[in-house]
């Protein structure tokens, strides 16, 4: 029994590397097919270069970055790659373990790349509901500390399975990766220095050329998502149309032009943010991973470097795809946001503005 039981373990491993060695052969066809499959280019934009630790440091030393995600996944990688690079990094997350975790992570990675003048701090705060979200932006403005760069990566992955709410009789996904955004983007000027870049990261519309689906049904808390696809269209999409709407509709985006902002595609990252969502997407998942995908640290990197391009559209948005690449909207995506921009800004801005959030705290 002993002997068949190594044996079994020994062809277990033979098969994850054969596995692995056919996954990383197949990398460069696998990025470029998914680089195919996305939307037009911006050829005033072409490919972002990824840079040196050096290179970023000339951008953001010394300078101050929030990220509101900023405790795992790609915002904590962004946050890495910026302190190593000098920023005075704060990280936003819902939890006071994982925050203090963060901090100190990033601080061991500035120390390890001699970063002077880099500092890391973890602030608690929640935009997974309008009074979360209106809070935390409250707070932000009274420490009196003024950022010159924003990161936004917070999100909820989608449990189709059993859909939850949250106070605000929403679905969880779509009030992060829409409503909470929307409240923070809104009111960044009382945090934010005029010239500041924003960093949204989200999987949405700009990235792939299928016709997407936003169900208005969902966005409102009229019903619950039925399936993956449809909750990951509905809070990609609608993220989407609400960036936007901000460079037509809100005064500090459109009127003023105080910022500069990129909308990005995490790319496939090595992570377990995504896990538990049944064995089929497990499987799934960690193919793709094999396949397409990059470290946390990868991603931060590419991600600072996207952030800090001086190819970015002045005061404008810019979209840029999981690989670099400057992006246009895809036909299709514009008729959607054309379609759906006017309602779901009337729908956002009823949420923040009939809201009654306890104020003892």
């Amino acid at each position: 029994n002993g002997w068949g039981w190594s044996g079994t373990v020994m062809q277990w491993k033979r098969l994850t590397a054969l596995v692995a060695a056919i996954a990383i052969s197949a990398r460069p066809l696998v990025n470029t097919l998914l680089w195919l499959h996305t939307a037009p280019p911006d050829d005033e934009v072409g490919a972002i270069p990824v840079l040196s630790t050096e290179e970023l440091s000339s951008f953001v030393k010394g300078k101050r970055a929030i990220l509101i995600g900023g405790t795992r996944g790609v915002g904590l990688g962004t946050a890495q790659a910026l302190a190593a690079a000098g920023a005075r990094v704060t990280v936003v997350g819902r939890d006071e373990g994982s925050g203090g975790s963060a901090a100190s992570k990033i601080r061991r990675r500035a120390a390890s790349a001699s970063s002077s003048g880099a500092t890391a701090e973890f602030v608690r705060g929640d935009v997974g509901t309008v009074c979360g979200a209106l809070d935390l932006v409250e707070r932000l403005e009274e420490r009196g500390e003024r950022y010159d760069l924003a990161v936004v990566s917070a999100a909820i992955f989608p449990d189709w399975t059993r859909p939850l709410r949250n106070e605000d009789g929403l679905d969880r996904s779509f009030a992060v990766a829409v409503v909470g955004r929307f409240l923070v983007y809104r009111n960044m000027h009382r945090f934010m220095n005029d010239g500041a870049r924003i960093l949204n990261v989200m999987a949405s519309g700009h990235k792939a050329t299928m016709a997407m689906k936003f169900d208005e049904d969902i966005a409102t808390g009229d019903r619950n998502v039925t399936s993956l696809l449809e909750a990951m269209f509905t809070f990609g999409m609608g993220n989407e149309i609400m960036i936007d709407s901000l460079f037509k509709y809100d005064e500090n985006f459109a009127g003023k032009k105080k910022f500069t902002m990129v909308s990005t595609h995490p790319g496939m990252i090595a992570t377990d943010l995504h896990r538990g969502q049944g064995l089929a997407f497990d499987i799934f998942e960690y193919v793709m991973v094999l396949l397409a995908g990059i470290s946390e640290e990868e991603a931060g990197a590419r991600q600072s470097s996207i952030l800090v391009s001086e190819k970015l559209h002045p005061f404008g948005l810019t979209l840029v795809d999981h690989l670099g690449h400057g992006r246009v909207y895809d036909p299709i995506m514009a008729d959607l946001i054309d379609q759906k921009q006017d309602s779901l800004w009337v729908f956002l801005k009823m949420m923040e503005r009939n809201h009654s959030c306890d104020k003892e705290s």
